[in-house]
């Protein structure tokens, strides 16, 4: 299963509201509360699962240990917890090794590369938003590259 493309930011309210809501509640009230489309909440349900985050089943969401720790803890932490988490991820495994096998990439290349995994360019744009977030690539003289 593929990362879902949805944005950091998505994740983080979603653990929010479910924190904010006892830790686990049914996904309709999350649904209500966050005032998003139940079909982009399942992606956003599916992206914190694959992270660790967040167990769904029977129509109920639950934070996990990690998912209650990454709520309290400043976003530097949450970013370090990402970059450990997200290289056994698809796409971001294959993304940092391609990164890391030619040095330096430009972004239209990035974003092919993805497009050709089925992304679509948003979604693509959101992958690597994760990747940035997480310090996995970052950004030096308009190309991209694996952080020293």
């Amino acid at each position: 299963m593929r990362f879902p493309p949805v944005g950091v930011d998505q994740v983080l309210g979603l653990l929010k509201v479910v924190h904010n809501m006892g830790g686990r509640v049914d996904a309709m009230f999350v649904n209500e509360a966050v005032d998003v489309d139940l079909g982009d909440l399942s992606h956003v349900i599916d992206a914190a699962e694959m992270l660790g985050l967040l167990k769904a089943g029977g129509g109920d969401v639950e934070l996990t240990e990690e998912g209650r720790a990454a709520v309290e803890m400043p976003l530097r932490e949450f970013q370090k917890y990402l970059k450990k988490k997200l290289p056994s991820v698809e796409p971001f495994s294959s993304l940092v090794k391609l990164v890391t096998s030619k040095e330096r990439v430009e972004l239209e290349e990035l974003v092919s590369y993805l497009q050709g995994l089925g992304y679509d360019e948003r979604g693509a744009r959101r992958i690597l938003n994760w990747a940035v977030f997480a310090q996995l690539v970052e950004i030096d003289d308009g190309e991209w590259v694996i952080p020293a």
